[in-house]
């Protein structure tokens, strides 16, 4: 009814004039009447009225679907700042500038500044000002990424700081940065925990590398104290020969040679190699573990691991699982360690001959022609702080499994390092227990 009212209502009141004019007009006045004029006239007056008020109708229509409608989106509005003001994670926005458009309460409550105070200001103003967050922003403008992720160190109002994990989107118009929506949340007890983790495998690895090293220098010990000490034995049996009165010293001197003998015994058991048991390996799942073991120490050090493996191709080599990832742990953390800046690494897989080769290249400052020669060599290292023996037992581990490592280096363009591991053809179908040689060692080429 609502949708006739104002045609209504301008039409019994047009009637009604009408009627009064008559009157006026023929019963006052005592006009003649002429009844095709008189209804002609009504009928256009009241089909001028009725045509008239009809976008007054419409108007009024128009008027209430829009207050209606600002009713909806009022109560949408608050619905959705409701449930925003309720999140534990930060939402923000911000302009194609940087300034800060939309924040929730939980910004006040994680940082301590107030949403008012900080609308309008830049995104940049509560962080730490690093290179790799402005060279990672840059690239994603630049590349046109529709989405990205970073961690970044905030400052809270009151002086101290705290770790957040930002996920945002990036809107574009016509190929022009827009906008910026995203959501923050405190990641600062989970850093904590993997600093602690990257600690504590340091130090084992430390001890690892150590004791393994330890082992090898007990062999080379015992083998060379060994063969005088037969030397010395054989004489000294011709010498009581001739000295059957001094038997009672030969028979303390043979004693003695006894009890050393079996001292390098125990140290050639402890430099034994273990028996490892040998099985078919995909080598781009052990790939893909060791990378994501490491990912969260490569974050923490400003390095990308990017990984470039052949998808769709399942290599096998015949070895032991844990000793190949063994050997890419250590490569891997080279490359970290030789990048204190930040950067890449990259790690790719393909088939070269007979071999898979698995390339880890960085981009540190590189290895002389010099040292290269060295490399490999126990107790030598181009780290101010390395061992020198964790390369020493990757050559280990890949000479035992039939494979050799090649090196590309130049100063000022980084590492890389490619090891080449025979493919499996499936010639040995069965698992063996294979003992692993201590003169098994590949080199480098």
């Amino acid at each position: 009814m609502k949708r006739y009212q104002g045609r209504i209502i301008a039409t019994v009141l047009a009637m009604t004039f009408i009627m009064f004019w008559n009157f006026l007009f023929y019963g006052v006045l005592g006009n003649k009447i002429n009844w095709t004029v008189d209804l002609l006239f009504t009928l256009v007056t009241l089909i001028s009225v009725w045509w008239l008020t009809l976008y007054i109708d419409e108007s009024n229509q128009l008027v209430y679907k829009l207050k209606e409608s600002e009713k909806k989106y009022k109560e949408l509005s608050s619905e959705t700042n409701r449930i925003m003001d309720n999140l534990q994670e930060i939402v923000f926005q911000t302009d194609r500038i940087g300034y800060i458009t939309f924040l929730n309460q939980a910004w006040t409550t994680l940082t301590g500044y107030s949403v008012e105070e900080s609308l309008g200001t830049m995104y940049n103003d509560y962080f730490d000002h690093e290179e790799r967050i402005s060279n990672h922003l840059i690239a994603q403008l630049k590349n046109k990424e529709p989405e990205g992720r970073i961690e970044v160190l905030y400052h809270r109002k009151d002086g101290s700081k705290f770790w957040g994990e930002v996920h945002y989107k990036l809107y574009y118009k016509n190929g022009q940065f827009t906008s910026s929506l995203g959501t923050l949340t405190d990641v600062t007890e989970r850093k904590k925990a993997e600093m602690e983790l990257f600690k504590s495998n340091q130090r084992l690895a430390m001890q690892s590398q150590k004791l393994a090293m330890a082992g090898q220098l007990a062999a080379g010990i015992a083998h060379e104290v060994r063969n005088p000490l037969t030397s010395v034995n054989g004489f000294l049996q011709l010498m009581k020969a001739e000295y059957p009165d001094r038997k009672d010293y030969f028979d303390i001197i043979f004693s003695e040679i006894k009890r050393i003998d079996s001292v390098l015994g125990e140290l050639l058991v402890l430099a034994k190699p273990h028996q490892v048991q040998f099985k078919k390996i995909n080598i781009n799942s052990v790939l893909q573990q060791v990378a994501t073991l490491l990912e969260t120490n490569a974050v923490l050090s400003h390095i990308k691991i990017e990984k470039a493996f052949q998808h769709g191709e399942e290599w096998e080599i015949n070895g032991d699982e844990n000793q190949i990832k063994q050997v890419f742990i250590n490569l891997i953390k080279n490359g970290i360690e030789a990048m204190p800046d930040g950067g890449k690494i990259t790690i790719s897989s393909e088939v070269e001959g007979d071999y898979v080769k698995i390339s880890i290249k960085d981009e540190g400052g590189g290895i002389s022609q010099a040292d290269l020669a060295k490399l490999g060599e126990p107790f030598f290292s181009t780290k101010e702080e390395g061992t020198g023996l964790g390369l020493t037992i990757c050559l280990n581990i890949i000479g035992a499994h039939n494979g050799e490592m090649k090196i590309d280096s130049e100063l000022g363009e980084g590492s890389t390092f490619h090891i080449l591991l025979p493919i499996d053809k499936g010639a040995a179908s069965e698992e063996n227990d294979i003992q692993q040689g201590c003169c098994s060692r590949a080199t480098i080429k």
